[in-house]
């Protein structure tokens, strides 16, 4: 998962119903956020166009409309996990928290947000997996973790943390937070009252 997603498959029940004025085809986005929800259900092998169709109720010239292929829409689920569950969430704690220890202590709850969390979890969860059989998934997934890191590591020399030490501590942040979204309810919560005192300390 990612914390950091924005759920698109929160948005996959109302894709089928989102229309292109006059023109009958599905915008791109629910063709997007559907195949998200696919691959979170059942891995990238599992979206293909026309059981997508089907799912949507709509032709398969509808997919066409928007997408030359199946590896075009592969690379806009992509680029759009890449939108969504890093830049789009950055640029939302920028806007509501201006302090830097607020803005670390938001991204760590990320994992607790209820059904969206979980549903972000999901589909990190698998294009992780998939990075790990598709070098251009995986070309992807480095450079989410770069931005992510390089994004924790800035907040926290904000903070008042050395160069070295800074690293390190994103390092530690980032990886509590794929931790706790990936085994969730499982941490205690004064353990994870614990956790973020040693990670974002006053």
């Amino acid at each position: 998962m990612s914390p950091f997603q924005h759920t698109a498959a929160m948005r996959s029940q109302a894709a089928a119903k989102r229309k292109l004025p006059d023109s009958g085809p599905l915008d791109a986005d629910a063709w997007i956020d559907a195949a998200l929800a696919v691959l979170a259900r059942a891995g990238v092998d599992a979206v293909r166009v026309e059981p997508l169709a089907k799912q949507l109720g709509v032709t398969k010239g509808s997919f066409y409309w928007h997408f030359k292929d199946r590896a075009a829409l592969l690379d806009a689920m992509l680029e759009t996990w890449r939108q969504r569950a890093t830049l789009a969430v950055i640029e939302r704690l920028q806007r509501a928290r201006s302090q830097p220890h607020d803005r670390l202590r938001a991204l760590i709850a990320l994992p607790r947000r209820g059904s969206r969390a979980r549903n972000g979890a999901d589909i990190e969860s698998a294009i992780r997996f998939w990075g790990r059989r598709d070098p251009k998934a995986a070309v992807v997934v480095r450079d989410i973790d770069r931005q992510r890191l390089d994004h924790i590591r800035s907040l926290a020399e904000a903070t008042g943390v050395g160069p070295t030490d800074s690293t390190a501590r994103a390092t530690l942040i980032y990886a509590f937070i794929l931790a706790e979204a990936s085994i969730g309810a499982s941490i205690d919560l004064h353990v994870r009252v614990a956790c973020e005192r040693i990670l974002v300390p006053e």
